[in-house]
């Protein structure tokens, strides 16, 4: 078997996932994917790609799997380093988040939680790559969308389609550049295909839109007019806690009204550079 073109993937079934393993195949890659469910799919490899268990003794059959792409939570990546270290890991391609960056100084104390998480995380993989000299590259995407299974465009969709109409903070004028799973997982492949990477690479949208027109493109696609209320940012804190408890805003945090109006726009000319990167113009077609 040949080491040097198989790849072992964590987190395969993720929404990056999907699109990722057929890229892997089309690139020549042999896929060894990763997932925590139950049962795995059976039968004979499917196009290149094998199914495992993390911490699977020889995942795919393999006792050496040199090269990972990581899809999973990057908080939960730190316990599965000991299983990459026993498979001779020599390369990690792992997928990060703006939001370490977006969420910092959210008055939403879980987010600002979840930023903290992922800033410690990646000091402990570049410490752990420098103590055991394995090349990590991490990719922060901003928003990512399938328009199907995601918690951002996808779940905007579906509060249009059920209410016929979408409240925003204030002007909503903050810029937002959803970028396509499938997209990011491009740039995956794109990684772990070079000789030597960047120690992290933004991976932003094809489009900036204010977050207003961005809920407008999603009525759009639904075929529907948009009607988007607006709302002081003062009244949406104070009437958060009221829609939540009649089951019209699960999900949504006070950072979330506070974000509307920041712009959160990022540049990708080093991703663009170095691994090809041209993310799709936002589009739920």
């Amino acid at each position: 078997m040949n080491h040097h073109r198989t790849v072992g993937v964590l987190g395969a079934t993720s929404l990056v996932g999907e699109p990722l393993l057929p890229l892997l195949t089309a690139a020549g890659w042999r896929t060894i994917a990763c997932t925590r469910a139950t049962c795995l799919p059976c039968g004979p490899a499917d196009g290149g790609v094998s199914w495992c268990h993390p911490g699977d003794a020889r995942p795919g059959g393999e006792t050496v799997v040199a090269t990972w792409i990581a899809l999973c939570p990057l908080w939960a990546l730190p316990n599965q380093l000991a299983w990459l270290e026993s498979l001779s890991i020599r390369r990690l391609v792992a997928l990060s988040s703006t939001s370490l960056i977006t969420k910092r100084e959210s008055p939403d104390p879980e987010e600002r939680r979840v930023a903290r998480v992922l800033a410690a995380t990646e000091q402990t993989l570049r410490a752990w790559s420098v103590a055991r000299d394995v090349e990590v590259c991490l990719l922060q995407p901003t928003m990512i969308y399938d328009g199907v299974r995601d918690g951002n465009v996808a779940a905007i969709a579906a509060f249009v389609r059920r209410h016929g109409w979408f409240p925003v903070a204030g002007p909503a004028r903050g810029r937002r550049q959803p970028v396509h799973a499938a997209c990011v997982a491009a740039a995956c492949v794109a990684a772990i295909g070079r000789d030597s990477l960047a120690p992290a690479y933004t991976l932003s949208g094809g489009a900036a839109l204010p977050f207003r027109d961005l809920v407008a493109a999603v009525f759009a696609a639904c075929g529907l007019p948009p009607r988007i209320i607006h709302v002081p940012r003062p009244v949406w804190t104070m009437l958060l806690p009221l829609a939540r408890a009649f089951g019209i805003a699960e999900g949504v945090s006070r950072g979330m009204a506070a974000r509307m109006n920041d712009d959160l726009a990022f540049d990708h000319a080093d991703a663009a550079h170095d691994l090809g990167f041209r993310p799709r113009p936002f589009t739920l077609a």
